[in-house]
C-alpha cells in the first residue's frame, strides 16, 4: 500500500515506463499486413450490407433472393458502373441478375425492388452531399448569405434556365409515351413498380438507409485503413471525406471512373498529402480495393454465368447507339 502511494503504480508494479509511455511496437512490415487486412474487412462490410439491403428490398417487393445471388448481383452492378459513363451500366446490371438468378425474379418484382432500395439510398446520398458541402465549404452560412445577396437577377436566370431545362425533360418523355417510342407493356410494368415502391413500409425504407450509411461510411474508411499507424498519415477527417467525395465523383462526370479525373485529384491531394513517393502508391492501393478488386470480380461472374454477349450489352450502356 505504501509502495503504491509513494512510487505510483508503474513503479509500484515493477514496470520501468510510466503507463502513458508504454507503447506496443509493431514492425512495419506486420502493420503494412494489418492495413491490408483491415482494408479487406471494410470492404467485405461494404459488401455484405449492400447484400443485405437489396435482399430486404426485394423481401418487400414479394421476391425471394438469396445472399449468395444478392453478393453476384452487386458485384455485376459494380463492374458495369466502372465501364460505363455515369454508371449508367449498373442498374440494368443489377437487374439482369436478379430476373435471371436462381429461378429468376419477375420483371415487375425485380423494377420494385431496385426501386425500393433506390428509395431507401437517396435521402442518404442527400445528407452526404450537403455533409461535403459544409466540410468543403467552412463559411457556407456567408456564402449563403453573399449568394442571396449578390447578384440576384443573375442567379435567379440560372434557377430559371435549371427548371425549364426539367420542364423540357418531362415534355420530351411524356411525347415518347404518347408517341409510342416507349411501349406499352414497359410503362405498365413501370406503373405497376412505382405504385408498389410508394406503399414499401416505412421500417424498410428506414433500414435499406441505416444500410446505406454503413456501407458508404465502409468504403470511405478504406482509404484511412490503409494508412493507419502509419507516421505522418493525414487527418482522417481530409482522408474520409475527400475519398467519400471521389468515390461518388462519377455520377457527375460523364466519363467512365472519372475518366482519370478522380486520379488526377488524388494526386493533388484532394484526399490528403501522404508524401513525396508515397502519393501515386496509395492511389493505386486505394483504387485496388474500391474499385480494380470488385470490378474484376463482377466481370468474371458475369461472362462465366451469363456470356460474353450479355457482358458487352451492359458494358456499352451510354456508349453505343442501339440498333
Amino acid at each position: 500500500m505504501f509502495a503504491l502511494r509513494g512510487n505510483g503504480p508503474a513503479e509500484a508494479l515493477g514496470l520501468q515506463e510510466p503507463m502513458p509511455q508504454l507503447r506496443f511496437p509493431v514492425s512495419p512490415g506486420r502493420l503494412f499486413r494489418l492495413n491490408h487486412v483491415l482494408a479487406l474487412l471494410l470492404l467485405a462490410v461494404d459488401c455484405i450490407t449492400r447484400a443485405w439491403r437489396i435482399q430486404l428490398a426485394s423481401r418487400a417487393a414479394g421476391g425471394a433472393l438469396s445472399f449468395r445471388d444478392a453478393l453476384r448481383l452487386n458485384l455485376y452492378g459494380e463492374a458495369a458502373s466502372t465501364f460505363t459513363p455515369n454508371r449508367l451500366g449498373g442498374e440494368p446490371a443489377r437487374f439482369l441478375g436478379m430476373t435471371w438468378s436462381g429461378g429468376g425474379m419477375r420483371v415487375v418484382t425485380a423494377l420494385v425492388a431496385l426501386g425500393v432500395e433506390v428509395a431507401a439510398e437517396w435521402p442518404v446520398f442527400g445528407v452526404v452531399a450537403i455533409s461535403l458541402g459544409a466540410f468543403y465549404v467552412p463559411d457556407w452560412s456567408h456564402a449563403a448569405e453573399r449568394f442571396l445577396a449578390h447578384s440576384l437577377a443573375r442567379d435567379l436566370l440560372a434557377l430559371e434556365l435549371i427548371v425549364l431545362v426539367v420542364l423540357i425533360v418531362i415534355w420530351t418523355l411524356q411525347r415518347l409515351v404518347r408517341a409510342g417510342a416507349i411501349r406499352h407493356r414497359v410503362r405498365r410494368q413501370w406503373r405497376v413498380a412505382l405504385a408498389h415502391v410508394r406503399r414499401a413500409p416505412w421500417w424498410v425504407l428506414l433500414a435499406g438507409a441505416l444500410l446505406t450509411v454503413v456501407s458508404l461510411a465502409a468504403r470511405a474508411l478504406i482509404l484511412p485503413a490503409l494508412v493507419w499507424g502509419q507516421p505522418g498519415a493525414p487527418p482522417l477527417a481530409v482522408m474520409f471525406f475527400g475519398s467519400l467525395a471521389l468515390l461518388h465523383a462519377p455520377l457527375l462526370v460523364p466519363l467512365p471512373s472519372g475518366g482519370g479525373g478522380i486520379e488526377v485529384a488524388f494526386l493533388s491531394g484532394f484526399a490528403g498529402d501522404f508524401g513525396v513517393g508515397h502519393q501515386v502508391t496509395m492511389l493505386l492501393l486505394w483504387r485496388f480495393y474500391t474499385t480494380i478488386l470488385l470490378t474484376a470480380l463482377g466481370m468474371y461472374l458475369l461472362v462465366r454465368t451469363h456470356g460474353a454477349a450479355a457482358a458487352k450489352e451492359l458494358f456499352t450502356v451510354g456508349w453505343f447507339r442501339r440498333r
